[in-house]
């Protein structure tokens, strides 16, 4: 199998995806997403021959050396899993990588190559030549032939070679347009993606991040969405409502060290709840009495606590030295779900604790993160890991199969999605200048969009009925800061 040497042809695009072979880059709607190692190699492998099987053993020779010892099998499905989950793909029902049990691989999707340099219309070297014109007799002709009282005298042959100049340079500037037009065309989707990107940078100086609200039931119209609150340049997040929709708790400070707030539901009366720094998820109790939020670990042990609204009074529910993240309250307040790696290994589970802290149980056997249990308390959904477009999982509240929702739900990050009675709101198609806000039905396992959302968005919430949303608005480089804290 050989690697591609030709420097237009290692750029390639398929989807909203661009590689760079040479770079060995991989971006999303020009977004940069992180692959590296075996992963891009088989990618790399893959996009070499696009179309055609590529064989384990061929994968085998090109990653591992002989004299590596490995599980093979092991590592090259490892390897494939993590591919997929960049390329937000499934083995089920793949849309760029298809497996050939037991044979090997291939990729199924369109590829086009990336030129940087656009061809122009016609080659310097490939213009038509004028052919050496008759000799002509040795007269000399003189502007006042023509007409002009001022005799200057110009050979024939001077003229003609004038002519042929002038007609070269025409045919020059012809395909300079030409060409020009073409590239243009060929990158105007990046064009208007950098426009939006400058857009969004500008925006950032004339008005800073906010939590807005959305009334779904007027979706599309203009007055629908509402600004309810801004800390002025402090980063600002994780927009909770409370359950009697009253309150509205959300984090703040800086990408690197936030504390919990709360305020009305309008975003007035805004009070700072902890002093603690790196804490986040704040999630209410179904009685609104109660918000559980979780620390990284960086200030200590990573740990689940919870906190009055009222008074302030904060107390641990469990920390330790495993991971203790994103807290959720089951709808009738029994247990605290979070997810930890407390089962061993890097890989995190959905786990759950009772609020005294005297039960414990695992919940997931295969990977889960973000978890809302269903209004009816009977479902569990989760996202399947904490990276870019996750899968969203279910599994019974009580324990049981593990299955995926549907190969349509992909969120762009774990934490904006959110369960309502009839179906599953989540942002999609993330870049720095939009999100695309879509409802997923439970009924008739469709996907349909909503709304697109002004600038990116870490973060959703939407009430019980899913009549309304709440999302934090950031712009530039924190939305970058926010996504690459979020997603590591």
């Amino acid at each position: 199998m050989t690697a591609m040497t030709d420097p237009v042809k290692s750029r390639l695009r398929f989807g909203p995806f661009e590689v760079d072979l040479a770079t060995r880059e991989l971006s999303k709607s020009g977004t940069r997403i992180r692959l590296a190692g075996q992963p891009f190699a088989i990618l790399a492998a893959l996009l070499e021959h696009p179309g055609e099987l590529v064989t384990r053993e061929q994968l085998r020779k090109r990653i591992w050396t002989e004299d590596t010892f490995v599980d093979f099998s092991h590592g090259l499905n490892a390897a494939v899993n993590k591919l997929r989950e960049a390329l937000c793909d499934s083995a089920d029902e793949p849309r760029y990588i298809e497996t050939l049990p037991r044979r090997g691989y291939r990729f199924i999707a369109a590829v086009e190559e990336i030129s940087e340099f656009p061809e122009t219309a016609q080659s310097i070297s490939a213009l038509p030549t004028r052919s050496s014109p008759p000799a002509l007799a040795p007269r000399e002709l003189t502007l006042a032939d023509e007409g002009w009282q001022n005799s200057v005298p110009i050979k024939r042959q001077t003229l003609v070679n004038l002519f042929a100049t002038l007609a070269v340079l025409l045919l020059l500037m012809f395909g300079m347009v030409h060409a020009g037009f073409n590239w243009y065309q060929s990158n105007s989707s990046a064009i208007a993606e950098r426009s939006m990107k400058f857009a969004a940078e500008r925006a950032f100086a004339s008005h800073p991040p906010a939590i807005w609200r959305v009334d779904l039931a007027h979706a599309t119209e203009p007055g629908a969405q509402t600004r309810v609150i801004s800390l002025g340049q402090e980063a600002i997040g994780g927009p909770q409502p409370s359950p009697d929709g009253k309150k509205l708790a959300f984090q703040s400070g800086t990408t690197e060290s936030g504390d919990i707030w709360v305020s009305n539901s309008d975003g007035s009366d805004p009070k700072q709840l902890t002093s603690m720094g790196h804490c986040g998820v704040p999630r209410w109790s179904p009685d609104s009495r109660w918000i559980a939020f979780d620390t990284d670990g960086r200030s200590g042990h990573s740990a689940i606590l919870v906190v009055d609204p009222e008074s302030g009074a904060i107390r641990e529910v469990v920390k330790d030295r495993w991971n203790n993240d994103v807290p959720s309250w089951s709808r009738d307040g029994h247990w605290i779900y979070f997810a930890s790696n407390r089962a061993g290994g890097e890989q995190n589970q959905v786990w759950k604790i009772s609020p005294d802290a005297r039960q414990l149980a695992q919940v997931t056997r295969h990977g889960g993160f973000s978890a809302y249990e269903s209004l009816d308390g009977q479902t569990l959904y989760y996202a399947k890991n904490r990276y870019e477009n996750p899968e969203i999982w279910q599994v019974p509240s009580q324990g049981g199969e593990e299955k995926r929702v549907s190969s349509l739900v992909r969120p762009s990050t774990w934490a904006n999605w959110s369960v309502t009675e009839h179906g599953i709101l989540f942002l999609s198609d993330y870049t720095e200048a939009s999100s695309t806000l879509e409802f997923f039905d439970f009924a008739t396992h469709g996907v349909l969009p909503l709304r697109t959302l002004e600038n990116a968005s870490f973060w959703l919430s939407s009430s019980l009925d899913g009549k309304s949303i709440w999302y934090s608005e950031l712009t530039g480089n924190q939305a970058r800061q926010v996504f690459k804290a979020g997603l590591d």
